[in-house]
């Protein structure tokens, strides 16, 4: 009899895993029809399942959005964004439910959801982050000088993320030129720091280019960084539980090269598996005589350990031009993904089997 009981636990645990294996399917495409969305750079989640976007309407990051060879916009993208830049959605149907942010805006990029639902978003042409109050549609926190980049702790230089802990304590990716991971106490005051760009040592845990995407797995006590031009993503200690560890290397999550460039990660907690979007191919490629339709989103298990990939480019997609998926984040229950497609201007929903 405990033979049998073994035989059947084993077989229960090798169907689960299966299953679990089996990649998401497709769902529905969130185009907001009619609501002037553009490029789609950040999405998430709230308590109530709802999906908020954050995107850049008519106003797509181009070669004329920085002065040539400078971190500063330029005039003409001084003025702000004339469209409502983040949209509340009904995860369902995609239909619009609210929006604001019209007239504020210049070049939309991160945006988080915290326990308490207040929302966190990142201005790369502004070189600042803001905090929304759950319903509110003027900040209450604001960090960085507007339109000035810097290095110092009064400025960022094009932040992209924030990950934020239960009890109020937050961490910033900065960014596109500093190339560094700052902690925030729930007060914002800075805790720590590090990363760098490089220097003589070469690539090491610590040399960051572009750190794009930021995530907090707070249980593990770690923040994760999706290190995008280096093509990986890094963990480190969050020294929530113990300060002094803030920020030791702790685990690569995304090995160098496994998925291509690293734009975005995502904790799904229900499920505990990291969700991230890389960047194999922008289109179709040939192989030999054969046509690879790469996937544009891999599922890591907390080790490190690729599980499966998913969200492949399709014919039809590829008849729209590039694909890039720029942010990506998962329902509350776990159950589904959605996908923010930067050149199609496009969300995409995918279910698990």
């Amino acid at each position: 009899m405990t033979v049998i009981y073994l035989y059947a636990t084993l077989l229960s645990v090798f169907i689960t895993q299966a299953f679990s294996l089996v990649p998401p399917t497709l769902d529905t495409v969130f185009t907001v029809d009619g609501q002037g969305i553009g490029q789609v750079a950040g999405v998430d989640v709230d308590s109530a399942g709802d999906l908020f976007v954050f995107h850049r309407a008519n106003r797509p990051w181009s070669s004329t959005t920085y002065r040539p060879f400078s971190n500063v916009l330029s005039n003409e993208a001084r003025v702000p964004i004339a469209f409502d830049v983040i949209l509340k959605l009904d995860p369902k149907t995609g239909r619009k439910i609210s929006g604001f942010g019209s007239n504020f805006f210049n070049v939309p990029h991160g945006l988080t959801i915290d326990n308490n639902d207040n929302l966190w978003v990142t201005d790369t042409g502004r070189h600042q982050i803001f905090r929304f109050a759950k319903g509110q549609t003027t900040p209450n926190l604001e960090l960085g000088v507007k339109f000035v980049p810097g290095s110092d702790q009064q400025h960022f230089c094009k932040p992209t993320g924030v990950a934020v802990s239960s009890t109020g304590v937050f961490f910033v990716a900065d960014g596109y030129c500093n190339s560094r991971i700052l902690k925030y106490s729930s007060e914002a005051q800075v805790l720590a720091q590090w990363g760098t760009v490089g220097g003589r040592a070469g690539l090491t845990p610590y040399t960051l280019n572009i750190p794009h995407s930021i995530i907090l797995m707070e249980e593990q006590d770690l923040v994760c960084v999706a290190d995008r031009e280096n093509s990986r993503a890094l963990c480190y200690n969050a020294g929530l539980k113990n300060s002094t560890l803030t920020g030791v290397f702790n685990r690569t999550l995304v090995p160098q090269g496994n998925i291509g460039k690293v734009y975005g990660i995502y904790y799904n907690k229900a499920a505990q598996e990291v969700v991230a979007a890389g960047v194999i191919s922008l289109t179709p490629y040939l192989s030999g005589r054969q046509t690879i339709y790469p996937p544009r989103a891999f599922i890591y298990n907390l080790k490190g350990q690729r599980q499966l990939s998913f969200a492949n480019i399709t014919q039809e997609m590829a008849k729209l031009g590039q694909s890039l998926i720029h942010d990506l984040c998962t329902s509350r229950d776990g159950q589904s993904y959605y996908l923010a497609d930067l050149d199609q201007n496009k969300v995409y929903k995918y279910n698990k089997v």
